[in-house]
């Protein structure tokens, strides 16, 4: 079964467990499915089953402010935009939705989707945006993971608005988002190998590493010993961010003098480092003086 299918398959069996034991935290209730040894037929799970509700488990603590996008990174029109404005948006962003709001982007009145907007240009009525609006969940920062990805589920809205607690935005997250970074964690060994390795070593003595890439892959598959200052974090996708402090956008060289490493980011998205370049700082030196010569 692929991996999708699974986890769709393990989300309802999760709502379906919440529904009958409410006063069960999301917690209690993994782990008594993973637990369970004999259950009737239609509460028991299988043994590979339990090995990913164990994966999801890992992500009891990961919260929504973690892996959203920020406010300044929102894609957003006033709710009174013609469809000119919107279209532009459209094309110009390469997005499928836009948040909506009215004033100001602290008043988020809902997202609207491309889909439903292509559906006017048959309908042959006046353009109106509020009628396309539809609804998204508002959420607090400190949310749980897992816990909004069942709320989308139950309500069937797939966009979040992460709000402060001065009502303010502070970013947003989308069910696509919740499913990739579950997936990331959630590898069946079919699909280990059929996947192209994270560590790539290059002709040039450079290394293309995939950001969640851990040190020991790096060191093991491409040669290069890489020690970060804080031993909690364990992918070099977030080394980089420690380093700058921030997200770094594609084509952005992160310079670590203290290892003689520069890294440069090969993709990037508003959350997050995809994939990255890795080389020596004596190696970039020389190909920059070879390239001068040219």
């Amino acid at each position: 079964m692929k991996v999708r299918d699974f986890l769709s398959t393990i989300i309802n069996r999760l709502m379906d467990w919440r529904r009958r034991s409410r006063e069960h935290s999301l917690r209690d209730t993994i782990e008594e499915l993973i637990g369970e040894d004999n259950c009737s037929e239609t509460q028991s799970i299988a043994r590979d089953e339990r090995e990913i509700l164990g994966n999801v488990l890992s992500l009891k603590n990961t919260q929504v402010q973690s892996i959203m996008i920020p406010s300044v990174d929102i894609v957003s029109i006033k709710n009174i935009a013609k469809i000119e404005e919107l279209m532009s948006l459209f094309v110009e962003k390469q997005r499928s939705s836009i948040v909506v709001y009215q004033g100001t982007i602290d008043n988020v009145v809902g997202v609207i989707y491309l889909k439903d907007v292509a559906n006017w240009f048959y309908m042959n009525k006046p353009f109106n945006l509020s009628i396309f609006v539809k609804d998204v969940l508002f959420i607090p920062p400190a949310m749980q993971i897992l816990d909004l990805l069942l709320k989308m589920k139950e309500t069937g809205i797939k966009i979040a608005v992460v709000i402060d607690e001065y009502g303010g935005i502070d970013g947003l997250v989308t069910f696509r988002d919740l499913i990739e970074e579950i997936i990331g964690d959630i590898q069946d060994t079919e699909e280990m190998k059929q996947q192209r390795r994270r560590v790539v070593k290059a002709t040039d003595g450079v290394v293309i590493v995939d950001a969640r890439s851990t040190f020991d892959e790096i060191q093991k598959y491409g040669g290069i010993k890489i020690i970060p200052e804080d031993n909690s974090i364990e992918t070099i996708g977030g080394m980089i961010s420690q380093i700058t402090g921030t997200v770094p956008v594609k084509g952005e060289l992160v310079d670590c003098q203290r290892q003689n490493l520069e890294f440069e980011i090969l993709d990037a998205d508003p959350r997050r480092v995809k994939s990255v370049k890795i080389r020596k700082k004596y190696i970039a030196s020389i190909q920059e003086r070879q390239h001068e010569n040219l």
